[in-house]
C-alpha cells in the first residue's frame, strides 16, 4: 500500500522534491560556528605541532564530480555542485587521525546519496607548506532512488570512502587555517561508484589542555531541548516542526550516553511519529569554545501510519557542533546544531533528515 503511494503521487517529480534546503542551512550554520575555531587555535608555526595526539581537526570542502550512473547521459552523471564533505578529527601518532565526516555526494540522475563515514587518515608533509593526507574507512551510505518500477526507495548501504587531499596554509585568516583541496572517492557495492572535487578549508587545532571535561558525577549531568525540523527524504511532503529532550551521561573521556524522546512534528503525510532515542556519542574538542559530537543509536518509534498501537525499533545518526558561549555570565550552559539521520526499516523507507537547534545544561 505505501509502495503504491509512493508510485502514484510521486512517479515525475524526481528532480524537484530533494533540494533539502533544510540540510543546507543547516550545514551554513556550521559552517559559521566552526568559523570561530580559527581564532582560537594557537601556533608558532604555519601548521601546529602535529605530533601532539591531543591536537584535533575541522575541515569543511564543497564541489562538484561525476557519479557514474548506467545508460545516461554525461550531463546527468553531474552532482550539480552540491557535494560536499564536513569533518573534524582527533589525532592518534604522530601522522595518523581518525575522521568523522559526512559527506554528500550531489543530485545525478536517480541517486540523491550521502552518508556517514569514520576516516583514518595519514598525513605526510611534501614540501616546508604543502600538506598530504590520505585517508579511507567504512561508509554508511543513504540514497533516494527509484527502482525500475518506478517505486521510489530510501536505500541503506555500506560501502567505502577513500580520500585524498592537499592543504596549505593561510595564516593571514588564522593560524591553523588552511587552504584544502580534496578527491572523495565513493564505493558501494552494486551501486554506481562517484567521484568528487572538493575545496574549502580546514583547521589544525591546539588542545592539550582541552581534552576531558569534568562533569558531574549523577546518572544525569546534561539535558538537552531542541528545536526539529523534519524532512522525510521523499517527495511531497513539506517539512514539519517538532521538539526532543534528551537526558545524558557525559564522561570525562569524551564519551556520552543519552536517552530522550523524540517528536518528529506530527503528520506529514508519510510518517506520524515520535518515540525514544538511546545514542552513544563521541565528541572532538574544537577549540576552547567548539566541539564536534557525532551519535548512533536505536530509536523506538510510534508511527500511527505504520502500527499505531505498536513501537517499532529503527535507527538515529545524528552529526554535529557544540557552542559554548564565553559572553554568558554561566558556563553551564551551551548550544548546539545537528542533523539527525532517522533510518526507517525496510519495507518502509521513510527516512528522514532532522535539522536540530538545542540548547543544553550541564549539572
Amino acid at each position: 500500500m505505501i509502495f503504491n503511494k509512493l508510485s502514484e503521487q510521486h512517479k515525475d517529480n524526481l528532480n524537484s522534491v530533494f533540494s533539502r534546503k533544510k540540510l543546507h542551512k543547516t550545514s551554513a550554520v556550521l559552517i559559521a560556528l566552526t568559523a570561530l575555531a580559527a581564532t582560537h587555535a594557537k601556533a608558532q608555526e604555519k601548521y601546529i605541532d602535529i605530533t601532539q595526539n591531543d591536537n584535533t581537526y575541522f575541515a569543511l570542502t564543497g564541489g562538484s564530480g561525476i557519479t557514474n550512473v548506467k545508460g545516461v547521459e554525461k550531463e546527468e552523471k553531474k552532482q550539480d555542485f552540491r557535494s560536499f564533505d564536513i569533518r573534524f578529527g582527533q589525532h592518534l601518532t604522530d601522522n595518523l587521525r581518525l575522521d568523522f565526516v559526512h559527506a554528500n555526494e550531489g543530485h545525478p540522475h536517480n541517486h540523491h546519496r550521502d552518508g556517514f563515514s569514520s576516516q583514518l587518515v595519514y598525513s605526510h608533509m611534501l614540501t616546508k607548506n604543502t600538506r598530504l593526507e590520505l585517508g579511507t574507512g567504512p561508509y554508511v551510505s543513504f540514497d533516494t532512488t527509484r527502482n525500475s518500477q518506478g517505486i521510489e526507495l530510501n536505500e541503506k548501504r555500506v560501502g567505502l570512502v577513500s580520500t585524498a587531499a592537499l592543504v596549505y596554509p593561510i595564516n593571514y585568516i588564522g593560524t591553523g587555517v588552511h587552504l584544502r583541496a580534496q578527491w572523495n572517492n565513493y564505493v558501494i557495492p552494486n551501486r554506481p561508484v562517484g567521484n568528487s572535487f572538493l575545496i574549502g578549508f580546514g583547521v589544525d587545532i591546539e588542545n592539550s589542555m582541552r581534552q576531558s571535561k569534568a562533569r558531574g558525577n549523577g546518572l544525569v549531568n546534561e539535558v538537552w531541548l531542541s528545536l526539529a525540523n523534519t524532512k522525510i527524504n521523499h517527495g511531497g511532503p513539506d517539512t514539519t516542526v517538532g521538539f526532543s529532550v534528551e537526558a545524558a551521561h557525559r564522561f570525562t573521556n569524551n564519551y556520552a550516553l543519552s536517552v530522550g524522546l523524540l517528536d518528529e512534528g506530527g503528520d506529514n503525510g508519510w510518517t506520524n511519529r515520535r518515540g525514544i532515542t538511546a545514542q552513544i556519542w563521541r565528541y572532538v574538542p574544537l577549540g576552547k569554545y567548539l566541539e564536534g559530537r557525532i551519535g548512533a543509536g536505536p530509536y523506538f518509534a510510534q508511527d500511527k501510519y505504520e502500527h499505531p498501537g505498536a513501537f517499532n525499533t529503527k535507527g538515529v545518526i545524528t552529526f554535529g557542533l557544540n557552542y559554548e558561549p564565553h559572553w554568558l555570565d554561566n558556563e553551564n550552559i551551551f548550544f548546539g546544531v545537528s542533523l539527525t539521520r532517522v533510518i526507517d526499516k525496510k519495507g518502509y523507507e521513510n527516512d528522514a533528515d532532522i535539522a536540530r537547534l538545542t540548547v543544553g545544561y550541564r549539572f
